[in-house]
């Protein structure tokens, strides 16, 4: 096998596919990059078994063949060599020869025929989807993914399709909640059941679609679902399990409402959790009229207060947050504005976007 390639190109391709490749390294094969000549393209593979890319780029062939070379060693070599032309050449008992200029490695492979084999990309049937409704909806609901290994069905985001050619993001750790509704899709796809996008998959798949473009294909077939844009596919295993019903969580009254500035609000949260205790992050929303006071306190450390403007009539309340939560969510929100809607101090609250109703936050509350 022998081929010929700038080095600008085979770079960038390689930072594509640097991050789904195995890193545990339980199985050493995984730990590599399948690289496939077949005419004048080169296709580069890589998997952790849950989640695979291929990227493909023209070449100059003069053989076919197959190598697979170590991720990590690959990538240093090429990110350090000079932007011109390399040359890869299979040589015997696998031993693969880069030259760059006047510069020349000589690095182990291992054999190409134990690699995992890929699904056939070209051959699914995608859906066309908008690139930027996409980025938006993952966005704003993958950071309240669950961590938490014990319930493997909250690891990652729920995807559902509502009336109307709507879709729906959904992600919940138990603590928080984060939904986004939008229309996705040109043409929708038949999906008669929600999926469950697992945490890393979705990852991927975010850093996919800054590809520049403004749409993708998608498809989704026998619990994976297949990604293509550009010269690059992905594929990601998606979790095999029952959603919870997250309906239940959202509050179906909320008495109450209080507007703030988001920017205010978030840097007043970042200031008063600093006093707050290390392990709850907790602070204490306090409303009257016209005035929100949010405070913390920690017995080793000291207290801390902050008072606000903000839109609000009604009865005095005091309510308890983890502040993390908060600020997680005023930090993937649009708009100036944000309305904090709830009953009690004791009922999970629901934040919204003033100007952007499509998507929705509920955070539960806790005793401090």
């Amino acid at each position: 096998m022998k081929f010929t390639i700038h080095r600008d190109i085979l770079l960038e391709a390689l930072q594509k596919i640097q991050s789904v490749v195995e890193k545990r390294n339980t199985v050493q094969i995984l730990a590599n990059i399948l690289c496939h000549i077949k005419g004048q393209e080169l296709s580069l593979c890589a998997t952790d078994l849950e989640v695979g890319i291929k990227v493909t780029l023209p070449v100059q062939t003069q053989n076919e063949g197959k190598i697979t070379l170590a991720a990590k060693h690959f990538f240093d070599i090429v990110k350090e060599l000079p932007s011109k032309e390399i040359s890869l050449t299979r040589k015997d008992n696998n031993w693969v020869e880069i030259v760059c200029g006047k510069t020349r490695f000589n690095i182990v492979s291992l054999a190409a025929d134990d690699y995992p084999a890929f699904p056939a990309f070209e051959e699914k049937q995608y859906s066309e989807a908008r690139v930027e409704a996409l980025k938006e909806m993952i966005d704003k609901t993958a950071f309240a993914v669950s961590t938490d290994a014990t319930r493997y069905h909250l690891n990652g985001v729920f995807f559902e399709n509502l009336e109307s050619n709507i879709i729906r993001m959904t992600a919940t750790d138990g603590h928080r909640l984060s939904f986004v509704d939008s229309e996705v899709f040109k043409k929708l796809p038949e999906l008669k059941r929600g999926l469950i996008i697992p945490k890393k998959g979705l990852g991927e798949f975010r850093k996919l679609l800054e590809d520049g473009t403004s749409s993708i294909g998608l498809a989704f077939e026998r619990g994976y679902l297949f990604a293509q844009l550009s010269n690059a596919y992905l594929f990601i295993r998606l979790i095999d399990g029952e959603y919870p019903d997250y309906r239940q969580v959202i509050p179906k009254s909320t008495e109450k409402s209080v507007k703030i500035n988001r920017e205010e609000l978030n840097s007043a949260l970042k200031r008063v959790s600093l006093l707050a205790h290390e392990k709850s992050r907790g602070v204490k929303l306090a409303l009257q009229d016209g005035t929100l006071t949010i405070t913390s306190s920690n017995p080793d450390m000291g207290e801390a207060r902050e008072e606000m403007d903000v839109d609000y009539k009604g009865e005095a309340i005091e309510i308890g947050f983890n502040a993390r939560y908060f600020l997680d969510c005023l930090a993937v929100m649009d708009g100036e504005m944000i309305e904090f809607l709830f009953k009690d101090r004791l009922s999970p609250g629901i934040i919204r976007s003033v100007n952007q109703q499509n998507h929705t936050y509920v955070i539960m509350p806790m005793r401090i």
